[in-house]
């Protein structure tokens, strides 16, 4: 990110469903102050429940650990900058988590579409599917949605927790066909 950057939406606290309307909401709102056309509304809306939703499955574990430290409360954050849109979200994890969720991530991260196609279906045919959710099918909805590598980073917080940073680029003048 750069300096130059505009913050179109923004939100620290805890995640429920009724937020994550009133920020999609916000979003459709504020569709024609920030010029934002309708293939890349769309690629930021569909972004915008994957990244929100994955906090909010993951959020409700870490209530308690958040009253102790609310500087790591879950967040979200869509800025603008002279080469498009950029989604990031921060939310605590566990630490024996990161070798997994770094894992899948890695995976997606060097899979070209086809691979990335493969590894949907590997996914959804054989993956373990939890009360939770998906098996990581959010990480591989967001790589097909954007072209650009999901970048993300762990900051350690205390002994057993860091906080996941995961961002992702939607760029001004991609392929429109791919909406």
């Amino acid at each position: 990110m750069n300096s130059d950057s505009i913050s179109i939406l923004q939100y620290k606290g805890k995640f429920t469903f009724e937020r994550i309307g009133l920020l999609l909401n916000d979003l459709k709102n504020k569709k024609e102050t920030y010029n934002i056309d309708p293939v890349q509304y769309k690629k930021l809306l569909t972004l915008m429940i994957e990244i929100l939703e994955n906090v909010l499955k993951y959020s409700d574990r870490f209530e308690v650990f958040v009253l102790d430290h609310p500087d790591y409360q879950p967040e979200f954050e869509l800025l603008l900058d002279a080469d498009g849109f950029i989604l990031i979200s921060r939310n605590p994890v566990r630490d024996k988590d990161i070798k997994e969720i770094s894992r899948r991530i890695n995976k997606i991260n060097t899979s070209d579409e086809d691979q990335l196609k493969k590894y949907y279906r590997d996914t959804i045919t054989n993956g373990i599917f939890t009360e939770k959710g998906g098996a990581g099918l959010g990480f591989i909805e967001m790589a097909k949605i954007t072209t650009n590598r999901i970048v993300y980073s762990f900051i350690p917080i205390q002994k057993g927790f860091s906080y996941f940073e995961l961002s992702l680029h939607i760029n001004h003048f991609e392929d429109k066909d791919h909406g």
